[in-house]
């Protein structure tokens, strides 16, 4: 079961996210959500129940929608000081995603980071030990995925995993990430496979150090 304040704010943005794909002309590309689809928000929460996360680590938080998917399982894992950092470098959705957290009740557990992806991942590796995060997901700029994956492999534990999206769609990215898969599929130290929900994920495992 989702929590229900976290259920009722995916409800509404399901209906916004519903909206703009089926008007997806009619709305300027700096307004647009750009959310994970339903289907993708329950596979990553059961994901994340399963290996019982606690710390994650989004890059792209869009309005939130991940973001909410991710809080409700690590309340419903009960691990004490969990939290979720996530950041994003457009006002629009971070205000938007401020409202989201605050109406669902998960504001304390959800910390944003507003800024250029690149530079923050550096501060977090200063900030933060290797092998913290349980859990990190690349949605962002498709041009760095590779350069993300690469700063957030120590940050990972063992057994921890590394979700990237767009696998499989837009199809204009389709070299983009064929250049990724290729990329993270020669390292000895991880395991991937992609999965073809909806626009696609891949989901790397990591293995040993």
């Amino acid at each position: 079961m989702i929590n229900e304040k976290i259920q009722n704010v995916l409800s509404r943005l399901e209906k916004d996210i519903d909206y703009e794909t089926n008007h997806l002309d009619e709305i300027p590309s700096e307004e647009r959500l750009n959310c994970i689809s339903k289907n993708i928000g329950m596979f990553y929460n059961i994901l994340l129940k399963s290996i019982n996360a606690k710390n994650i680590l989004e890059i792209g938080m869009s309005a939130g929608y991940s973001g909410l998917w991710f809080a409700d399982a690590v309340m419903s894992n009960k691990q004490p000081n969990g939290q979720i950092i996530t950041i994003d470098r457009e006002k629009f959705k971070i205000d938007n995603a401020i409202r989201n957290f605050e109406e669902a009740g998960v504001n304390s557990l959800i910390k944003i980071r507003e800024g250029e992806a690149r530079k923050i991942l550096h501060e977090i590796k200063d900030e933060f030990s290797k092998n913290y995060f349980d859990f990190i997901f690349i949605d962002a700029d498709k041009e760095s995925y590779i350069e993300y994956f690469d700063l957030c492999l120590p940050l990972v534990r063992k057994g921890g995993i590394i979700a990237a999206d767009n696998i499989l769609f837009p199809e204009r990215f389709n070299q983009i990430m064929a250049d990724y898969l290729s990329h993270i599929r020669s390292k000895s130290n991880v395991q991937s496979v992609s999965i073809p929900i909806d626009n696609g994920e891949e989901i790397t495992i990591k293995i040993s150090e």
